[in-house]
């Protein structure tokens, strides 16, 4: 496998893992309740982390290729940093396009599904509540698994200027 698909993938399976803790974290602390529940709709919610993860860690991934060639190194904390922050910012379109899609499957598949338009009212309040609970309680957590993860992938590039472990 080569280094760059190595470091999506292992970045991807690290952004379903931050969603799943962070939502059972902020649902323990927050609401008290048990993990029961609360662990299935976690896991309802990791593929919306795992692809904002993958879109982050793809299109950082690209940009430090063409910044090795035009001769500029990134060091782990920089390549970690523009990850996690690509991958925020991506999260709240995935949330959205998850959330339409899960939507459209109860609708069409569910006996007696919500109806879309309700959906399309609730929509920015489930964004936005998923948004600030991925900056609260995954921030930090993708931050530095990232850090960890970009150390690797550029000591399996070979770049010169990674710090030694």
């Amino acid at each position: 496998m080569t280094p760059r698909a190595e470091f999506v993938l292992l970045t991807t399976l690290a952004g379903a893992l931050v969603s799943v803790l962070g939502l059972l974290a902020i649902s323990g602390i927050v609401f008290g309740s048990s993990t029961g529940g609360i662990l299935r709709t976690a896991l309802l919610w990791s593929p919306a982390g795992a692809l904002a993860a993958l879109g982050g860690a793809w299109m950082a991934s690209g940009w430090h290729r063409r910044a090795l060639r035009k001769g500029r190194h990134w060091r782990a904390p920089g390549l970690a940093l523009r990850t996690t922050v690509l991958a925020l910012l991506m999260y709240p379109l995935v949330a959205t396009g998850w959330v339409l899609l899960t939507a459209w499957l109860d609708h069409r598949f569910a006996a007696a599904g919500l109806p879309l338009h309700e959906i399309f009212q609730w929509l920015p309040s489930i964004v936005l509540a998923a948004t600030v609970l991925a900056l609260v309680a995954g921030g930090l957590p993708a931050l530095v698994i990232v850090f960890l993860l970009g150390r690797r992938y550029l000591r399996r590039l070979g770049d010169p200027s990674t710090e030694t472990a």
